[in-house]
């Protein structure tokens, strides 16, 4: 079964240096150890191909703040996003074998006339 972990527009931040993700996401992902700020993830795109990221929070304060930060400016290189283009994560659930998979999809923007009619995929070999 695929859940949408969440869906982004991104942001000048988001393709120069990480990813922003939502707070109220990081339920979707693996827990964190006791003490432990950062993991590594293995997350799909829609060719099938791995790309490894590594999710960060914050260590102190009062909101985690998440962020993928190890991988993602290499895939924002291969899959030359831009900014206005969104991103999609998803967890899928085997639910025969216990095996949970991340995937990432990415659309870009469908202009005409400088307004945005919507999205469609975006999938460069990368």
């Amino acid at each position: 079964m695929e859940t949408k972990i969440f869906s982004k527009k991104l942001t000048q931040t988001d393709v120069r240096n990480r990813l922003s993700v939502r707070t109220r996401s990081l339920h979707f992902f693996p827990p964190f150890e006791d003490g432990q700020n950062a993991q590594d993830l293995m997350v799909e795109d829609e060719q099938g191909k791995p790309w490894p990221f590594r999710l960060v929070v914050r260590s102190r304060g009062r909101y985690k703040k998440p962020v993928l930060t190890a991988g993602w400016r290499e895939f924002v290189t291969k899959k030359e996003l831009q900014i206005g283009f969104k991103v999609e994560f998803f967890r899928e659930n085997n639910e025969v074998t216990g095996e949970v998979k991340y995937k990432v999809k990415v659309l870009k923007p469908y202009v005409i006339f400088n307004a945005v009619f919507g999205y469609v995929s975006h999938c460069p070999a990368g």
